[in-house]
């Protein structure tokens, strides 16, 4: 009922304002867009991949530093994306720049670029959350991503729990994130109990993913809108054109999910149950629920430019660049307060509806 309440008077203000936010409570900066990996279903370098469009372009250790003083005042939570952050040398010292404000910290990686020195610092600067992905038992993940890198990621997992029971500490809170692909279905109760024996059940939470994807015939939809709306060609959106819907067996995968929920430490994100799983992988789902996302959350991608969507679903929209501009003003520019009328009017594009933010709590 409260948050609820929230929202309304959030929507409410968020009207009144003229489409202007107070500032985000999160923010998803992708320091790189490069990988160690090839994993066959990311929008980045997979199959159906856009590449890396910002090479010889990323921004400075300096210029990171420097967004991260503007945006600390908002006090959001930093969550970094993009590719495998360790690619990055300066990684760490960014992430103690960010715990100098004690702000809330967390990345995802595939965990093979760590060390133990890498997993000592990371512990002691109390990082929140880290996210580690695992894409099934440890013959299919290696398939995705590698020969050997199963052994590999859960050996650096064992050391960040063994680092957090020596200085009896809660953080950061480590989650395994299992992506739904076609191999995995009928193997994630296998995948959770190898990983929980493996790593003597200390892991915090495993997340049961379903992909962000659409359908060939919703990317044409999603060109359409997007050119129609706020005339943009969301030219990247066909590297989440992906097969799902033909390949997973959602009956199979319905009943799987229904009987993990039984199984402790155990989160499904987007939470779908029974027949939603089936509506998801279908061509022509629908979603009714408004993308609130512009007035909480911004991405700043590799070379400072000031995105509403998360990866690539309209990569083309350009609230502005950090390198131009204070993150203050592109915040609640013409172009950001533009955006948020079309979106408030539309609800969502019909790509969204599978888009990890359409879900996401913030």
């Amino acid at each position: 009922m409260l948050s609820h309440l929230r929202k309304y008077f959030r929507t409410i203000y968020f009207i009144r304002s003229d489409y202007s936010s107070k500032g985000p409570v999160c923010v998803d900066i992708e320091l790189s867009n490069k990988c160690n990996l090839n994993c066959k279903m990311c929008w980045f370098h997979g199959e159906s991949g856009i590449g890396d469009r910002y090479l010889n372009s990323e921004m400075t250790t300096e210029e990171v530093l420097k967004l991260i003083d503007q945006i600390m005042v908002y006090r959001p939570h930093i969550y970094f994306g993009g590719g495998e952050p360790f690619i990055r040398e300066d990684f760490l010292e960014i992430i103690a720049y960010v715990k100098k404000f004690n702000l809330q910290t967390s990345f995802t990686t595939n965990g093979i670029l760590l060390d133990i020195e890498k997993i000592q610092k990371i512990v002691q600067l109390r990082v929140d959350h880290i996210t580690f992905s695992i894409d099934g038992p440890e013959e299919l993940h290696d398939e995705i991503r590698g020969q050997g890198n199963y052994r590999k990621v859960i050996s650096n997992m064992q050391h960040f729990l063994n680092c957090k029971q020596e200085e009896n500490i809660k953080k950061p809170l480590i989650t395994v994130n299992i992506t739904i692909n076609p191999s995995i279905v009928g193997h994630l109760k296998e995948t959770i109990t190898s990983i929980k024996k493996m790593t003597g059940d200390r892991v915090d939470y495993f997340t049961i993913h379903h992909l962000w994807f659409i359908t060939p015939a919703e990317l044409k939809l999603q060109k359409a809108a997007v050119n129609k709306n706020i005339d943009r060609t969301a030219c990247g959106s066909g590297s989440h054109c992906i097969p799902l819907s033909h390949c997973i067996d959602s009956d199979a995968l319905s009943n799987e999910i229904f009987q993990l929920r039984s199984e402790k430490k155990t989160k499904f994100f987007p939470n779908l149950k029974g027949k939603e799983i089936n509506e998801f992988y279908s061509d022509g789902y629908k979603l009714n629920k408004r993308c609130v996302a512009s007035l909480l959350a911004v991405l700043v991608k590799p070379n400072g430019d000031l995105k509403f969507c998360p990866d690539e679903w309209i990569d083309d929209y350009i609230l502005g660049n950090i390198r131009e501009d204070s993150f203050e003003n592109i915040w609640n520019s013409k172009n950001a307060r533009d955006f948020r009328s079309i979106i408030f009017r539309e609800k969502h594009f019909p790509a969204c509806k599978r888009c990890s933010w359409m879900y996401n709590s913030f």
